[in-house]
């Protein structure tokens, strides 16, 4: 698997130094190149109770005697100061707080919290939050065609988030607190 990685990569570098594609193709290829470097991890799975809701899209369990708090995979969720942040992190108090949910992941994030699928009663929630309009399909990680079509129906329907006029993505609204940080 490790060669295969490094294959796309080298073919990646040569397509970009050649001037062969476009930044939607590469962007497209480094998805693929991390998708296949995050199937190659070991996948961990286990069955926990949810002890806490921080926000819209991550989690505590406790997990081997220990709390760990986790990231919901593929979605964004607004932040706490963001428009429809607090409703957010309610939906998925509402969904899983002190239930008892199936959890797999491959990877952790940079703040070392597991990247997780985390479904209730066959449920993904995840899925089920881009259903209720308050999270973002997380498009730098995931191009599920099924969670998008999701997303669009909220967005069409003007469900949760979606009401408002210019909703902006968690991402982005980051990039300018940052920025805004920087500039005080």
């Amino acid at each position: 698997m490790q060669g295969l990685i490094t294959t796309l990569i080298v073919a990646l570098l040569a397509m970009v130094s050649a001037g062969e594609t476009s930044a939607g193709e590469i962007a497209a290829a480094a998805q693929l190149a991390r998708a296949i470097e995050s199937a190659a991890q070991p996948l961990h799975a286990a069955d926990v109770v949810v002890t806490g809701i921080s926000d819209g899209d991550t989690a505590k369990v406790e997990l081997d005697g220990r709390s760990v708090r986790l990231r919901l995979a593929r979605i964004d969720a607004p932040e706490h100061q963001q428009p429809w942040g607090n409703r957010s992190e309610q939906s998925l108090r509402e969904l899983v707080w002190k239930k008892l949910v199936h959890i797999e992941w491959r990877e952790v994030d940079r703040h070392g919290r597991p990247i997780v699928s985390m479904t209730i009663d066959g449920r993904d929630v995840s899925t089920e939050q881009v259903r209720r309009g308050l999270a973002w399909v997380y498009r730098a990680y995931s191009l599920d065609p099924e969670l998008i079509q999701l997303e669009e129906r909220a967005r069409e329907a003007k469900i949760g988030l979606w009401a408002d006029p210019k909703p902006v993505p968690p991402w982005e609204w980051r990039k300018l607190k940052r920025a805004s940080d920087t500039i005080q």
